[in-house]
């Protein structure tokens, strides 16, 4: 059965790495391969020659295997039939639903919800079943008027414009695609000003509702019982489940010391939930006879301890460690009763394969294999060592486990492992489990103020712990992105290593794990130059590497106050392709589509010197002042060469600075990349203007086989002759999808079509990567490097023809 259900999970999993989905899975399929299942189990329990025991049971496997591939593709084709029409993005549509979680509100004054949509009201709008919206404040007169306020299970009227779920695609980064799909988010879009919108009802009335509008009436009740207080948000996370209100400080805090895992609903508090309420209603039931006959006591013990636990779990927003562990309890509760409990490992199996029916999606999320990983390794090392010493030492036994044995995953999803963990965790477990948590759900049982201010207080406590420890300077180890197979071996390693004692040669089993540590990705060979334009929305940064430097030209956007390109997308990717410290920060000029992301990287990486056309005055110049990082003015004419690599500024001229009429577009730094077999010309923001300017100064020095296209394919720029001047094999566009700008501009696309140019566009391929071959540049995007079925199809254009 083991077998079975691991076949299942694996089935699931494979699913998840494919680039298309089979067209000719349906429901029979499914049936067919769980009574394959099925029936090699019954044989193989029936026959009792060994031999044919193992192969019945390996087919039982292979049979269960398929029907978790079978499972997760029709519940794939489902999820992925219920889509926006590109006909229909961009449009205004208005539609009839209802508010379906807990709406969140934004730092300017929006708000954000998720929204089921039981009505289209537009004639021939066909819209997905629910969607992500975000209604703004209307600004009349230089006023902002802020959005009605929202809550849960409201139905509201309301006039919307969608587009199709569409995220940034970069190496490592985070796959805003998947995420929509599992949370069945199939449009994104903003309210639109409307006379129409209103509340149609007060309250829904449906089941999912009920939940949400309690959760809802508990977050209110915290936050208003602290207001201004530093840990309110920590405080609702651990009592509902809603991280949602944790500023990133306080994340960077949690994150440096691995004490992240606890600031939700956990399997700990879970499971600690539904021991106390078992035990209470063993205590209670068996003092009565009468009960005792009707139902042993025990057995009412589990089944109130579960039912507490699923009460709490949906509190909590049904999250995935949470999820774990209710069926982990169910599936022990159910034993139970039946007189069969089974032994750890089989619990969790069935845990997880639960969890995969559900919700196929979960293998996606970091949370899942931290989840049931921390899970074996404890199934692992207590079945192990049941028994041997006090509660104490279990305890110590169970943090080194977990420490140690979460290293290979921690490396693989986020590149660093936090050094002070285990020293943070034995504290802050109990402090959590033991004191904050049980505050704060006593508090939602008997909303007694005090109660709340004690566990805040407690909790204020700790954090300052925490924070001194984040301090310090050996708190995190950061590095690279191991390969796949360096995380395999990582994880047989520490799996050696946590063996029983018995075992000899343990030792050996850190030597499995260096690779993961020293095996750095791969560089240039010097005179070779790699780029990678990433994919930031409507912005610009490309990654220049040479064989022992890196520069970074453009920084991206920034998103809110907390989050932008540098943060978001830019510092992850260069710490994960073993780019830890930049060479030269380049910032073309000072639009926040291109700077917004600065102060982020100059405050994530360590940087040599910075490259700008900032006004003396701009706030980033300053934040290099207090850094210390040299800083020089782009003016055309200066070189520097690395490792056999040659860079030259060729624009602006010193006299722009003088110029205050001048757009700061035209002081975009332009920079020409050459190596040994070819160049590549990164523009900026130029417009037609200061294409003439280097057209006039020096046109034989603009020839390069790759172009970023100035201005993300703007109409003021890409003159005829400047591209005639450059005559590129390639071009890349930088942009967002369905940005507001319209970029690129159709007849800016034309004049690189009639010349037989490449066109490559991040807004449809994702992360675009550049090499130069000895024929002709080497280009690739990620969204077809890394085809994901759930991911918009990636498209291009070449020599004029779009191909897909």
């Amino acid at each position: 059965m083991r077998l079975a259900l691991l076949g299942f999970a694996l089935g699931i999993c494979l699913l998840q790495q494919q680039a298309e989905l089979l067209d000719w899975v349906d429901w029979p399929l499914i049936v067919l391969a769980a009574a394959a299942c099925g029936a090699t189990l019954i044989a193989a329990n029936l026959i009792q020659r060994p031999a044919w025991r193992g192969a019945l049971t390996v087919l039982a496997g292979l049979a269960a295997l398929s029907g978790g591939f079978f499972w997760a593709t029709w519940r794939a084709e489902l999820r992925l039939a219920d889509a926006l029409p590109p006909a229909w993005e961009g449009r205004d549509v208005r539609l009839v639903g209802v508010v379906d979680e807990l709406p969140q509100p934004g730092g300017d004054g929006s708000q954000r919800f998720a929204f089921a949509v039981e009505q289209v009201l537009t004639p021939g709008a066909m819209l997905p079943t629910r969607v992500s919206l975000a209604w703004y404040p209307l600004r009349q007169k230089g006023e902002l008027t802020p959005p009605p306020e929202l809550h849960a299970g409201e139905r509201w009227q309301l006039t919307a414009r969608l587009r199709r779920p569409h995220g940034n695609v970069n190496p490592q980064g985070f796959d805003f695609e998947a995420w929509a799909l599992e949370r069945h988010l199939r449009a994104s879009g903003y309210v639109r000003q409307d006379p129409e919108n209103h509340r149609v009802t007060v309250f829904a009335g449906r089941p999912g509702d009920y939940l949400e509008r309690q959760r809802e009436t508990f977050r209110a009740r915290i936050q208003q019982a602290l207001p201004g207080a530093a840990y309110a948000g920590a405080i609702v996370a651990l009592a509902i489940g809603d991280q949602r209100a944790i500023p990133a400080a306080q994340w960077q805090i949690f994150n440096r010391t691995g004490v992240g895992h606890l600031i939700s609903i956990s399997g700990l508090h879970v499971t600690l939930f539904a021991t106390l309420a078992g035990a209470l209603a063993f205590a209670l039931w068996r003092r009565s006879f009468r009960l005792t006959l009707l139902l042993p006591a025990h057995q009412a013990a589990a089944a109130l301890g579960a039912l507490a636990a699923l009460a709490y779990v949906l509190i909590a927003g049904f999250q995935v460690p949470a999820q774990r562990t209710l069926y982990m309890l169910l599936v022990a509760a159910l034993g139970l009763w039946l007189g069969r409990p089974g032994s750890a490992s089989t619990v969790l199996l069935w845990a997880l394969t639960v969890v995969l029916g559900i919700d196929p999606w979960a293998v996606l999320a970091p949370g899942f294999w931290l989840s049931f990983g921390a899970v074996s390794l404890l199934v692992y090392v207590g079945g192990q060592r049941a028994g041997e010493r006090g509660a104490w030492h279990a305890a110590a036994t169970a943090q080194w486990a977990m420490s140690l044995g979460l290293v290979p995953l921690t490396l693989l999803f986020f590149q660093q492992v936090s050094l002070v963990s285990p020293f943070a965790n034995a504290v802050a477990i109990p402090v959590v489990s033991f004191v904050v948590v049980p505050l704060a759900l006593l508090y939602l049982l008997i909303p007694f103020d005090p109660l709340l201010a004690l566990a805040h207080g407690v909790f204020a406590l700790l954090a300052q712990g925490l924070e001194a420890a984040s301090r310090l300077p050996t708190a995190i180890w950061q590095q690279h992105a191991p390969p796949a197979w360096a995380i395999a071996l990582g994880l047989a390693g520490v799996l050696w290593m946590l063996a029983p004692r018995g075992l000899p040669g343990r030792w050996l089993g850190a030597l499995w794990l260096a690779p993961a540590f020293l095996v750095l990705p791969p560089r240039p060979e010097p005179g070779e130059a790699w780029f990678t334009v990433l994919d930031v929305g409507q912005g610009t940064a490309v990654v220049v590497r040479t064989a022992k430097h890196t520069l970074l030209y453009d920084t991206g956007a920034r998103f809110s106050l907390e989050a932008d390109a540098g943060n978001r997308l830019i510092a992850p990717y260069l710490r994960a392709s073993g780019s830890p410290r930049l060479g030269a920060l380049v910032v073309s000029h000072q639009d926040s589509d291109h700077s917004g992301g600065a102060r982020s990287v100059m405050q994530i990486l360590p940087i040599d010197w910075v490259l700008s056309s900032l006004p003396d005055e701009h706030e980033l110049i300053g934040d290099a002042q207090a850094a210390r990082l040299d800083h020089w003015r782009c003016v055309a004419g200066q070189t520097w060469d690395w490792d056999g690599v040659r860079f030259s500024v060729l624009h602006p001229a010193e006299a722009a600075y003088a110029n205050v009429r001048l757009k700061t577009n035209d002081r975009s730094c332009v920079i020409k990349v050459q190596d040994a077999r070819g160049a590549m010309l990164l523009t900026g923001d130029i417009e037609a203007q200061s294409e003439r300017e280097l057209l006039a100064r020096r046109p034989e020095a603009l020839a390069a086989e790759v172009l970023l296209v100035p201005h993300h394919g703007s109409k003021t720029s890409s003159t005829r002759d400047f591209i005639a001047a450059v005559a590129p094999r390639v071009a890349v566009v930088t942009l967002g999808y369905r940005n507001r700008h319209g970029h690129p501009k159709e007849e800016v696309l034309a004049r690189y079509r009639e010349r037989g140019i490449a066109l490559w566009r991040t807004d449809l391929e994702g992360a675009i990567e550049l090499r130069f071959a000895p024929d002709r540049p080497s280009v690739a995007g990620y969204r077809s490097v890394e085809r994901r079925y759930w991911r918009e199809v990636p498209r291009r254009e070449e020599a004029g023809e779009a191909t897909e």
